[in-house]
């Protein structure tokens, strides 16, 4: 099986092009959870959001199990597309889809693997990033355009865990893709870029930067906001289980300073989606605690709600979310 790492051609990004079919089954504005179940158990469970105010009963995903990172992305009109890491032994990526009524057979991404798992978003189809296999540190991208395009590197990326993907909406019509992820081994700022490619053809990236006062142990979360820029959470440093947040507001270059989420603590980190006119947070507990927990954050007044449990939902990693359409 070919790896992440094995060069070849990536077709263009074409903006605006309808890569996936709209599905009426999965409705715009519909948000979404997945996750790994509790340590030993590495099914992926799913449910959705209710109304802005709960949870759907967690089911299990047929035929998808990981042992560590799920994660999801719902272009305008559907489907529901999910990718994980494989089971323990088997560090190849998997996908589907849902269409509103059942999850598609899983398949495999070709030349895609990771060690950790794979983020995605949604850009005029599906965007995937990912760190490599087990002593490869180097993040990689491709794109769903009609099939997967052929993995290629980040230059200067590189990560101990994985990164996170998000789409700023105020970056010309179809918004700028951006990722944020933590160092190498030993590293644990946090770092981020964006994508330059789309109407030019390039499918370049910007060179790497520090996110200022930022740092982590293991997961960073991005979100799009509703107007334009972007929201990250992030677990602390080794020792610290606190949840971080920090903004960028539109056409802005440089973060707001980070300030803890009240209440929220994780032992891996947290995801992040738009839901509404707001942004739904959930995370994995501190260590001894697999519970799923969520809140919301309003972009308004900058600020969080009180922590929830989720009424069954439990994780041995963190869980991944998505709205269609946002």
């Amino acid at each position: 099986m070919a790896v992440a790492g094995v060069g070849g051609s990536v077709v263009p990004v074409a903006v605006g092009a309808e890569r996936l079919p709209n599905l009426a089954g999965v409705a715009d504005g519909s948000t979404f959870m997945a996750w790994k179940g509790v340590d030993g158990d590495q099914r992926i469970w799913w449910n959705q959001l209710v109304n802005g105010t709960g949870w759907t009963g967690p089911q299990p995903v047929d035929g998808a199990a990981t042992s560590a990172g799920v994660a999801l992305a719902g272009p305008w009109g559907g489907p529901l597309c999910m990718a994980w890491k494989g089971v323990l032994g088997d560090e190849r990526i998997w996908w589907n889809s849902f269409d509103g009524g059942a999850w598609s057979a899983p398949q495999q991404v070709p030349g895609a693997a990771s060690s950790v798992g794979p983020a995605l978003t949604d850009y005029a189809g599906v965007f995937m990033a990912w760190k490599g296999v087990t002593g490869d540190q180097q993040i990689w991208w491709n794109s769903y355009y009609g099939g997967w395009t052929a993995p290629q590197a980040v230059p200067g990326a590189s990560s101990g865990f994985g990164p996170a993907l998000a789409v700023d909406r105020s970056g010309g019509p179809y918004g700028v893709p951006c990722m944020a992820w933590k160092g190498v081994d030993g590293d644990q700022r946090i770092w981020w870029n964006s994508y330059q490619g789309g109407s030019t053809g390039s499918n370049s990236w910007t060179g790497p930067q520090p996110v200022d006062g930022a740092a982590t142990s293991a997961g960073v979360a991005l979100a799009g906001q509703p107007g334009g820029g972007l929201l990250m959470a992030w677990k602390g440093v080794d020792g610290d289980q606190r949840i971080w947040w920090s903004r960028l507001y539109p056409s802005s270059t440089v973060w707001t300073p980070p300030q803890a989420v009240p209440g929220a603590r994780s032992g891996v980190g947290p995801a992040l989606a738009v839901y509404g006119g707001s942004t739904v947070m959930t995370w994995k507990g501190a260590d001894g605690d697999q519970r799923i927990w969520w809140n919301r954050f309003d972009p308004g007044g900058s600020v969080w709600s009180d922590p929830q449990p989720i009424l069954g939902a439990s994780t041995g990693f963190r869980p991944a979310l998505a709205t269609v359409g946002a």
